[in-house]
């Protein structure tokens, strides 16, 4: 076997059904930059977790609302709590309510991960402080399912200073840009309504790009990585 398969082959053997469909989403085509942003599926993701740190702390929820057609649909929307073997810490429980009955009912992680990627295909991921949710959701991933989390990212907290410089928010956290829009969240730190409230504030940001001129996907990715290139220290925790 050559150096190449060795190194991207699976470390995690799955059951055939789960084989299965890991396969199917491996088939999937990525996502094209080049595709209107009037065309394109936009998925807004928020993750709960027992701590703040991406290497170790453990996936506790993931919550996702689709973006089609510059539309934000909520009702066709994507939410998992993961079973868990050990409740998180009292603090951390305190902060997303997620209860030592909830995580241990959960629902098996493998199936959890499996069902979020499939309901995620391909298409670009959005998140406030995006680095967070990727590192997490990308290790759940490999460690669950021995798949990589292939879709690229995009940063709330990089596109929204970007478009809207004169809110002079450029550090902030999520709840400062809601705030300044005033919208909104049914439940903060419940990852699905903090996913709807992130589409909400998406659905602004791309309204203000399309009046910018910024049409296509390619656009906005470019515009947010510039952004995080000019103003360091974005991509932390806490959304």
């Amino acid at each position: 076997m050559s150096f190449l398969r060795r190194l991207f082959r699976p470390t995690v053997e799955l059951p055939a059904t789960l084989a299965s469909r890991a396969a199917a989403w491996r088939a999937l085509p990525p996502v094209n930059d080049a595709t209107p942003l009037a065309q394109a599926r936009l998925v807004v993701v928020d993750v709960e977790t027992s701590g703040l740190n991406p290497r170790k702390d453990r996936l506790l929820a993931v919550g996702a609302c689709p973006v089609e057609g510059l539309r934000l649909q909520p009702g066709a929307g994507f939410e998992t709590l993961l079973r868990q073997t050990e409740t998180s810490a009292r603090d951390n429980i305190l902060i997303h309510g997620i209860g030592p009955q909830e995580q241990a009912g959960g629902v098996s992680p493998e199936d959890a991960l499996m069902g979020f990627l499939e309901f995620a295909r391909k298409d670009i991921l959005v998140a406030f402080h995006a680095p967070f949710d990727q590192a997490v959701l990308d290790r759940a991933a490999r460690e669950t399912l021995g798949l990589r989390l292939l879709n690229p990212f995009l940063d709330l907290a990089d596109l929204a200073p970007a478009l809207v410089p004169e809110a002079r928010l450029g550090h902030a956290g999520l709840d400062d840009w809601l705030a300044y829009f005033g919208l909104r969240v049914a439940q903060r730190h419940r990852a699905a309504h903090d996913a709807v409230a992130a589409g909400e504030l998406l659905l602004i940001l791309l309204s203000r790009a399309r009046a910018r001129g910024l049409t296509r996907v390619s656009a906005l990715r470019a515009l947010a990585e510039r952004q995080a290139h000019t103003a360091p220290g974005g991509g932390a925790a806490g959304a």
